[in-house]
């Protein structure tokens, strides 16, 4: 089986590494600058709590589109430049293609499918902290890890190839009809942690001691936005969610944090503009994600 991780960075990196070094199939990596030259070079490091190893892709490169067609597609990019990545697969996508996307959000299946309609595209979505500590090498924290994708009319028995692989290469992968929900319990988490980890400039373990009641506040606004969307988040999402926070590895930042202190473009329409404008698309008031949406375009000017 053909497998394109199309972004090689902390997310991307590890779950292609792993089906690299635990199944057969043939695993092509796209990445940039000096990680490019140093997976190139030196293969691709993982380094875990407890443990290190190493992969050798079977191609790692900047451009696709010499590379053909693919069984499986894991889009696994910034929602910054979605659009853009997504252009240099055409060569890559047929009608038996699955896309995963596995990015901050809830709707980025719907870009995929614009551009192409007739690929298999799938929802996804990832619970894991990782990010690329240097050229070449990535560091997953703590022992979180979950793989989530499917879509609403998903048959396990169509894609039971692709379900054993996946339980191959991870200790915990879920195909599911009830991805939307599985995305939106996700995103109750980690939109609310990008805005206030950024926002203050504190780790996720920080916030939650310092900030719980904002945090709290904002994860009300998420449920009201969802269910007016016809997602069935609840108050009981909210305690999970809240119980999850309090036990974060100590001192992790968020993705969106990372980025704006490096100077690089945050994704903040996805994890919160995209929130702002479906609650004034649906006449609702988030004053909170209001309030923060603008903070956070202030801090970036």
């Amino acid at each position: 089986m053909r497998v394109l991780i199309l972004g090689a960075g902390g997310v991307g990196g590890y779950i292609g590494a792993r089906l690299a070094k635990y199944t057969d199939a043939e695993v092509s990596f796209i990445a940039r600058g000096e990680h490019l030259s140093a997976i190139k070079s030196n293969g691709l490091k993982i380094i875990e709590d407890e443990s290190q190893w190493l992969v050798n892709p079977t191609v790692v490169t900047d451009n696709p589109a010499d590379l053909g067609l693919f069984d499986i597609i894991f889009v696994t990019v910034k929602a910054t430049s979605l659009q853009d990545t997504l252009l240099s697969i055409s060569n890559n996508v047929s009608e038996k293609t699955v896309i995963i996307p596995l990015l901050n959000g809830v709707n980025h299946d719907l870009t995929i499918k614009e551009l192409y309609p007739n690929a298999d595209v799938m929802n996804g979505c990832i619970y894991i902290i990782s990010n690329i500590i240097k050229a070449g090498v990535i560091r997953k924290r703590g022992k979180i890890f979950k793989l989530c994708w499917g879509r609403e009319d998903f048959d396990s028995n169509r894609y039971a190839d692709i379900v054993a692989l996946f339980e191959k290469a991870f200790e915990r992968a879920e195909a599911s009809k009830d991805i939307r929900l599985k995305q939106w319990k996700k995103f109750l988490f980690i939109s609310p942690m990008a805005i206030l980890t950024s926002k203050y400039g504190i780790s996720m373990d920080r916030v939650y001691e310092k900030h719980f009641e904002e945090l709290k506040e904002s994860m009300r606004e998420i449920v009201k936005l969802a269910n007016a969307l016809g997602v069935g988040l609840s108050d009981e999402d909210i305690k999970i969610q809240l119980k999850q926070a309090s036990k974060v590895v100590p001192n992790a930042k968020t993705s969106m944090q990372l980025d704006i202190q490096k100077g690089v473009k945050p994704e903040i329409e996805a994890l919160v503009g995209y929130v702002v404008k479906e609650a004034d698309k649906n006449g609702i008031n988030l004053s909170l994600y209001r309030g923060n949406y603008d903070i956070l375009f202030q801090m970036i000017d």
